[in-house]
């Protein structure tokens, strides 16, 4: 693997989401230039190596314009649509969100500023997998269930053919589940978020959620834009490489609820409901980060408590 010597231009698309914000308070602590796009007027980052510009990038023209205008050296791509649910009903934005959007900066990449892109990162999802056995490797078998994890596999497959056929320098970090501090939607959060409106008396002292035995690989989302930005750097062959971004670790949601109550200044009862239970979900799901320590170096350095503490004092914040 080779180190940039000199602090890039990055653009990072999403730049006003969960991942966004913790991805551009990193780089901007590195000491990088970036450029932020996101739909919004305004973005509640300001920093002087900040330049933001409200734009729509599922327009290929913008990306174009921004390629053409600024003299941007690596690109991380947040920007997408992520709900799952709503992907059933509505798959056809989905894919256009998630697919076609890449390939279009993909292409604006090899027309516009082919010898100038260091590093172009997309994220992919764990739920590309089929989760026959754990942990899940890189070159586990494929076998998307939704709309969603499908538009990402057909993301990953535009980043490989653009890697492989133009030499276009793309990686693609195949995330698990992200948890910590933040305005996020995952399990940790909602959970989170009904413990700190409790604790103000806005709702009664009742955990209200789906099956707490189910497994997941938690990931601080401050580890894994760390991890982000080592992959963003690489610059070795093959290009269309998928890294696995997880922690190497499962732990049942129960172990989410033993946390928040260990934490929280009530104490609250657990009720299940049974319209949070997901059809056909997944009892285990774990990944293997070999590779990517392997390649950059990186591993997780927060805990799970630590995760589930700060998540719960940010809604805290928030009331």
């Amino acid at each position: 693997m080779t180190r940039m010597t000199n602090p890039p231009l990055v653009l990072l698309t999403g730049i006003n989401g969960f991942v966004g914000q913790h991805m551009a308070a990193y780089l901007l602590h590195q000491n990088m230039n970036l450029l932020g796009i996101g739909r919004k007027i305004s973005c509640p980052i300001k920093h002087p190596n900040l330049h933001y510009i409200s734009g729509d990038i599922t327009q290929s023209a913008v990306l174009t314009q921004l390629l053409q205008e600024h003299p941007i050296t690596h690109i991380i791509h947040l920007a997408g649509a992520n709900d799952v649910s709503a992907s059933y009903a509505d798959p056809v934005q989905v894919l256009h969100t998630n697919s076609w959007c890449t390939l279009h900066m993909l292409e604006a990449v090899r027309s516009a500023a082919a010898s100038r892109i260091q590093g172009f990162l997309a994220i992919g999802t764990a739920y590309e997998y089929n989760f026959q056995t754990m942990p899940v490797k890189e070159t586990s078998p494929i076998l998307p269930v939704s709309p969603y994890a499908w538009s990402k596999q057909i993301m990953t497959s535009f980043m490989q053919m653009y890697g492989s056929v133009y030499g276009v320098p793309t990686f693609i970090a195949r995330t698990f589940n992200l948890i910590g501090p933040g305005n996020a939607t995952g399990v940790c959060a909602l959970l989170a978020k009904q413990v700190a409106m409790m604790e103000k008396g806005h709702l009664p002292p009742k955990l209200v959620m789906g099956n707490t035995a189910v497994q997941r690989d938690f990931l601080d989302v401050r580890d894994a834009v760390i991890a982000y930005a080592s992959l963003m750097q690489l610059t070795a062959a093959p290009f269309g490489q998928v890294f696995n971004v997880c922690s190497g670790t499962a732990c049942p949601i129960s172990a989410i609820v033993d946390l928040l109550q260990h934490y929280a200044a009530i104490n609250f009862e657990v009720a299940v409901d049974e319209r949070l239970i997901r059809p056909n979900e997944a009892p285990l799901v774990q990944g293997d980060n070999t590779k990517l320590r392997a390649a950059t170096g990186w591993a997780p350095t927060l805990s799970l408590a630590q995760s589930v503490s700060d998540t719960l004092d940010y809604y805290r914040s928030l009331l």
